[in-house]
């Protein structure tokens, strides 16, 4: 009931930041979603990023995760230094979210060295949200990062790195790195370099 009525002002924006910020220490996951997705409506950055390293639970650090990606265009310094932390949290979806998330906020220098090195983590998921980022990283250092995990065996890891490409195209590597991937025994994979070349 709770998260329903925080879905429904939330959908009505009768509320604020203040109401939804409340909510935020529930008993009840669902509560603590609704709430993190309520407070995105509000586009409260600040409220979102003093929260999302300290829930116990996966599923909402997850969800902070992708609301701050939500609420960062043009101010992303309120929600760098939380991704920052979710990037070396202990569980590896919570890393792959985090990561994914700073394709949209932009991927500076520390974060985008820290990206490459992800992207030779033993889960496919977090390679995947690394490739990502890199796609908000300055293209000397992601393009060749990004050419060489076109090798990973995971076909996800080798589709999120052509995408990421896509975002460095006005570069000669990202162009070569893309015409090998139209070769890659993934179809998906072949079809996005296909379309950004």
């Amino acid at each position: 009931m709770r998260a329903a009525a925080l879905d429904v002002l939330r959908a009505l924006r009768l509320g604020d930041t203040a109401l939804f910020t409340g909510p935020l220490t529930d008993e009840d996951i669902a509560v603590r979603i609704e709430a993190v997705r309520a407070l995105v409506s509000v586009d409260a950055a600040e409220e979102l990023a003093r929260a999302a390293t300290s829930d116990p639970s996966r599923e909402v650090r997850v969800t902070f995760a992708k609301a701050l990606a939500t609420v960062s265009p043009g101010r992303p310094d309120a929600v760098l230094p939380a991704l920052a932390t979710l990037t070396a949290d202990a569980d590896a979806l919570v890393r792959s979210a985090a990561y994914a998330a700073l394709g949209a906020t932009g991927c500076p220098g520390p974060l985008a060295e820290r990206a490459v090195s992800a992207l030779a983590d033993a889960t496919w998921q977090v390679r995947s949200g690394a490739a990502t980022a890199l796609s908000g990283a300055e293209a000397d250092t992601a393009v060749p990062a990004l050419a060489k995990a076109l090798a990973d065996p995971n076909a996800d890891v080798r589709k999120a790195a052509v995408l990421a490409l896509t975002r460095h195209t006005a570069t000669e590597g990202a162009r070569a790195a893309l015409a090998t991937a139209t070769a890659d025994s993934d179809a998906d994979v072949r079809a996005y370099a296909s379309r950004a070349l």
